[in-house]
């Protein structure tokens, strides 16, 4: 699934659909994988900014049962 990339709106929330990434006005990265109801918080993972404001998130995102990797904007589920 190609993700998609979301920025805050203008009251500071950072509103997730399913598949989508974002960072809050803090500066913390969150996702939300691919068939899960809730974002997560990537604190303690690198992720890396590409020119074309995709991310790649250094180490897994565990959503319930399922773990996914994000690469350049692609999730890839890993198990």
């Amino acid at each position: 699934m190609i993700g998609e990339r979301i920025f805050s709106n203008k009251y500071g929330s950072l509103v997730l659909p399913e598949g989508a990434y974002g960072r809050d006005l803090r500066g913390r990265w969150w996702a939300r994988p691919p068939g899960e109801s809730n974002r997560r918080l990537l604190e303690g993972r690198v992720v890396v900014e590409h020119p074309d404001g995709s991310v790649t998130i250094r180490g897994t995102v565990n959503g319930g049962l399922s773990c996914f990797a994000l690469e350049r904007g692609v999730w890839t589920k890993l198990n």
